[in-house]
């Protein structure tokens, strides 16, 4: 059950806590009646299980890369690759838009 919710919670972009997942299991238990005594301790080695199993992996992200859903930024990577791939730019005009950098670079003029 713990499985299918979690499916379903990245399909709706949920976010997915270990404790989240800990209170989602106990719900499943006491809804088919695992008596208390017989539950999972799920200690972080479970959790940790757990998201092994299933391919879970631990993202924080900043600013605006916060606001991004993560279906997007994969559906955008490949078509950036594909116009590159596809001659649409020479590598050589290909750079990195950091804005820290710009901001540094602005500072150094300043002083």
């Amino acid at each position: 059950m713990l499985d299918l919710w979690v499916l379903q919670a990245i399909a709706d972009n949920l976010l997915l806590t270990g404790k989240v997942l800990h209170q989602k299991w106990r719900t499943f238990a006491n809804h088919v009646r695992v008596p208390a005594d017989e539950q999972l301790s799920l200690s972080k080695g479970w959790l940790s299980w757990y998201k092994s199993q299933t391919g879970l992996k631990q993202t924080k992200h900043h600013g605006e890369a916060a606001s991004a859903l993560p279906s997007n930024v994969a559906k955008e990577r490949l078509h950036i690759q594909k116009i590159l791939k596809d001659g649409g730019y020479a590598w050589h005009n290909v750079f990195n838009g950091d804005e820290t950098r710009l901001f540094y670079v602005y500072v150094h003029f300043v002083f």
